[in-house]
């Protein structure tokens, strides 16, 4: 605006009104700087905070034991990485939802298969655990795994046994029965703890259970391909017919159980460790390993007609004392038509313990020999065996435990028999037992003792001993033994008062015997008189050699003189 004066009137100056000059501003007047900054900074401070914040993750428990929002900690190595911010029932209160924010330098970290648990304190065989939550109280463990990145987890039930970058091999085991295996059995070789199982289930076909272990490192290379694992028991007491076994663990086995596994191979450095999740048999026992490794079995039918207490499935048959089988299946028959009670056993023998070794070449003659029979489902080897004899009978393991066992061996006096095919299986023929077969005799003997007339022939022996007794106890008896006696003395002095006599009688006759003979020799040989002579020297001679003999014979028998020669008992 611009005012001058105007002249005229007076000195006095007039003056017009002045018009305001207006002009447009070119900038924000300073003033504006101030809130213009703050907004700048407040920006500023905005994204740094956005920009270092970690991602929101969630995390689904079945349960959340001592979380606490705003205090609990996420960790990874005793490290916080996260904290918990919310802790919330999911919709249908099957779980608990669990909020929490995690530091910016672990998001690229958190894959799928990362995986997140409660850590609280924890009391077991295996250990005690989490005693450092009693001060500090739970949190949550996270242990990072790969995949695509992800914010919502499930959380664990238990912490993983093994983790990520632990060096080891995992594998699998086959078993029959999980038994007392789970979460955490130790696996031992030679006693020293050298993996645990990590998982047991059911497997895809539901016919076996599935047990996976890791073995840590260095171990894991004592694994080959013909590693054999079995379980063992703090205590394995077995009762069969080779008696009671007993075997005693450690001390850890005793409380927990556990695996152990054996390599053949071991010291073998051609063969190559396994590879990782190889599969493998898991044994109930070091026995049953022998057991898996024949893989062809024939079944066999028995029939027996014993009381078969005593003898169990799993029960060994033996040949010579070598066991060749087991007995699988015991039942009771009733046989219509013969109206008795059978008593059936399946028994499986394990052709390949019969084969010895490097007869493979005669085995296969033998196999393209009988190839049609074979076919055709018959047998033709224990045909052979058994038209030599081969039969079965039970007999007792253990006189202790009274358990039984089959045995097979060769009876060639027993009836001819053959290998029976009407069945389902191949019958093999059996014999009673030994202790059966002795029953049946003592059985037969009582039998025919019965039969006696025992009652008439105890009276009539009673009889005879009531008549000895009163005879013996007579007195006539009595004196009669007096009188023998006496004439034993009698016949004894007789006896040798004719040995005397016939002692000079012999004499004698030897006297006149050298007398004749002198005579003899000055007759003239060949005449009458010579010849008559001389039979009646030998007469002679033969008559003094008889007086000699019977000398002889009443010195030892002077019994003779009462009974004559070979009575009452005496011999010549």
């Amino acid at each position: 605006m611009n005012e001058s004066p105007k002249e005229g009137a007076g000195d006095a100056p007039e003056y017009d009104a002045w018009e305001a000059e207006v002009k447009s501003s070119r900038g924000l007047p300073l003033v504006w700087l101030i809130p213009l900054v703050a907004l700048g900074i407040g920006i500023w401070l905005a994204y740094k905070t956005l920009s270092e914040e970690g991602p929101t993750i969630t995390l689904l428990f079945k349960e959340a034991p001592g979380l606490e929002a705003g205090k609990s900690k996420i960790k990874f190595k005793d490290v916080e990485i996260g904290t918990v911010e919310s802790v919330v029932l999911n919709e249908d209160l099957t779980g608990v939802v669990v909020t929490a924010k995690m530091e910016k330098h672990v998001a690229t970290h958190l894959g799928e298969n990362t995986a997140f648990w409660v850590v609280k304190p924890e009391l077991g065989l295996a250990g005690v655990s989490g005693l450092d939550t009693l001060m500090a109280g739970n949190y949550i463990a996270v242990e990072f795994g790969g995949g695509k990145v992800v914010r919502s987890f499930v959380g664990l039930e238990h912490p993983p046994r093994i983790k990520a970058d632990t060096p080891g091999r995992t594998f699998f085991l086959a078993a029959d029965s999980a038994g007392p295996l789970k979460y955490g059995t130790p696996i031992y070789f030679r006693d020293i703890q050298v993996g645990q199982v990590v998982d047991v289930g059911l497997a895809e076909d539901n016919q076996s259970v599935q047990v996976e272990i890791f073995i840590d490192a260095p171990y894991h290379r004592m694994v080959h391909n013909s590693t054999r694992f079995w379980q063992v028991s703090g205590i394995d007491l077995s009762l069969s017919a080779q008696g009671v076994n007993l075997k005693v663990g450690s001390i850890m086995s005793l409380l927990q159980g556990g695996i152990t596994f054996e390599t053949p191979t071991l010291n073998d450095p051609k063969v190559q460790s396994s590879e990782p999740n190889t599969h493998f048999r898991l044994h109930k026992d070091f026995a049953s390993i022998a057991e898996g490794t024949y893989t062809l079995r024939q079944p066999y039918l028995l029939f027996f007609d014993d009381s078969v207490r005593g003898l169990s499935v799993g029960a060994p048959v033996e040949l010579k004392g070598i066991r060749v089988g087991t007995v699988t299946e015991l039942k009771l028959a009733l046989d219509f038509g013969a109206h008795k009670i059978r008593i059936p056993v399946v028994i499986e023998i394990d052709p390949e313990r019969l084969i010895p070794y490097g007869a493979e070449e005669v085995i296969q003659r033998v196999k393209e020999e009988y190839k049609a029979a074979m076919e055709s489902g018959r047998r033709p080897f224990m045909e052979k065996l058994v038209e030599r004899g081969l039969r079965a009978r039970l007999k007792t393991g253990n006189l202790l435990t009274g358990q039984l066992y089959v045995d097979l061996d060769f009876y060639p006096e027993s009836p001819l028999k053959s290998l029976d095919y009407s069945g389902q299986y191949p019958e093999l023929p059996t014999l009673p037992s030994v202790a059966d077969e002795l029953q049946r005799n003592v059985t037969e003997i009582v039998a025919n003792l019965k039969k006696l007339p025992l009652d008439k022939i105890g009276q009539e022996l009673l009889g005879t001993v009531q008549g000895s007794n009163r005879l013996m106890n007579s007195p006539e008896l009595k004196e009669a033994i007096v009188s023998l006696n006496a004439a034993m003395k009698d016949l004894r002095h007789l006896a040798q008062t004719a040995d005397r006599e016939m002692v000079t009688l012999s004499t004698e006759a030897e006297k006149s015997l050298s007398a004749t003979a002198r005579v003899l020799e000055q007759l003239e040989p060949g005449s009458a008189m010579a010849v008559d002579i001389s039979n009646a020297l030998e007469e002679l001679a033969a008559s003094a050699r008889s007086i000699r003999a019977l000398t002889d014979y009443l010195e030892r028998h002077p019994e003779a003189l009462l009974h004559g020669k070979g009575g009452s008992g005496g011999k010549p």
